[in-house]
């Protein structure tokens, strides 16, 4: 089956290679030294100097921990799709004051947006938001949000970039963003199950001051783990060669030119759905660079030939939750190609040709 989805995506075989390699001890010099590669890279490909912790997990144990590091009483969770509405749930699950500003899917938040909310909410220890919503295609321009918390300093930022690590500009110190986690299994081009996040200096010395942190979810202890390149607990040693391989195999292609071919894809996939009488989702200037989603506007129905191709052994996904049926989403991220994106349309096209004609 090849992916179009959203994630998981396509592993290139010599990375899927890398996970093969014999298990070895996590306490080894071995597993030290991959474990090192790794964050060094992460580092580097999230333009940041601060703390990078990595764990065998999904993306939404970082999540979790976020709060349970950085959040003592309230927090305030900008919400335009499923994703961040997912934040907001885990939060209240943590039982602290969790506050929801919601926008109408396929909306975006403006930094005007952001900081109406912070002064209608009052103090709060931390705002979450997603980078790339990718139920909706959503990218919020969480650039422009530093300018914002500058007016706020007790506020952290606390980012979502699952399905923009690597895909689009990202710059954690720049941006100001304290905690930034993502997953491994979209832009990143990897197998899911391990999730990568970055602490700044001031995610850390909060979390010295709140006594419940949990145990693995445990920023400090992660920390205190990497001081001696090496995991509080078990990890998938499998993931970390193919995780090394493949921050390798990123700087090769240059991540500015990454960010390009990104780009590339989306311009192409958007210029087709128009032609086609498709509209994107989400508002205009707010459209991803890694995920279309595509309403049906006055285009034909999709839902018939997202199942011819799934027959083919093309896989793109249907509308996330109350959006199925209603718009469909092209995962173009990854190890994919523009020449992908025109094989992935021409299929589509010959699938609809009866219907066009």
């Amino acid at each position: 089956m090849k992916l179009f989805i959203p994630g998981p995506t396509q592993v290139a075989p010599e990375i899927l290679a890398e996970m093969a390699k014999p298990a070895i001890g996590h306490r080894t010099a071995e597993c030290a030294r991959l474990w090192r590669e790794s964050r060094d890279g992460l580092q580097k490909l999230m333009h940041t100097k601060n703390e990078v912790m990595i764990l065998t997990a999904p993306a939404s144990a970082f999540m979790e921990a976020a709060i349970r590091n950085t959040v003592k009483e309230k927090s305030l969770h900008l919400i335009c799709g499923a994703f961040s509405k997912r934040w907001f749930d885990i939060a209240k699950s943590t039982g602290v004051d969790a506050i929801a500003v919601e926008k109408k899917t396929g909306q975006g938040f403006s930094a005007d947006d952001l900081r109406s909310a912070l002064n209608e909410c009052g103090t709060v220890d931390a705002v979450t938001v997603v980078h790339n919503e990718t139920s909706t295609g959503v990218t919020n321009p969480v650039q422009d949000y530093a300018e914002v918390l500058k007016d706020f300093p007790d506020t952290l930022l606390l980012v979502d970039t699952v399905s923009s690590m690597s895909g689009m500009p990202v710059y954690v110190d720049k941006w100001g963003i304290d905690v930034c986690l993502f997953g491994v299994q979209k832009c990143m081009a990897l197998p899911a199950g391990v999730a990568i996040a970055s602490a700044s200096p001031r995610a850390l010395e909060r979390a010295a001051t709140i006594e419940y942190r949990g145990w693995f979810l445990d920023f400090l202890r992660l920390a205190k783990s990497n001081e001696k390149e090496q995991s509080p607990t078990t990890p998938s040693t499998a993931h970390l060669y193919a995780l090394t391989a493949q921050l390798k195999r990123i700087f090769s292609e240059g991540i500015e030119a990454r960010w390009k071919r990104h780009y590339e894809m989306a311009a192409y996939v958007r210029n087709w759905a128009k032609s086609h009488g498709y509209e994107m989702f989400p508002d205009a200037g707010y459209c991803s660079d890694t995920v279309s989603c595509i309403a049906r506007g006055t285009g034909p129905d999709f839902v018939p030939v997202l199942d011819a191709l799934k027959e083919e052994g093309v896989l793109v996904s249907n509308g996330y939750g109350d959006l199925k049926g209603k718009t469909f989403r092209i995962g173009h991220l990854g190890e994919h190609t523009l020449d992908d994106m025109r094989q992935l349309t021409e299929q589509f096209d010959s699938i609809l040709e009866p219907v066009l004609n």
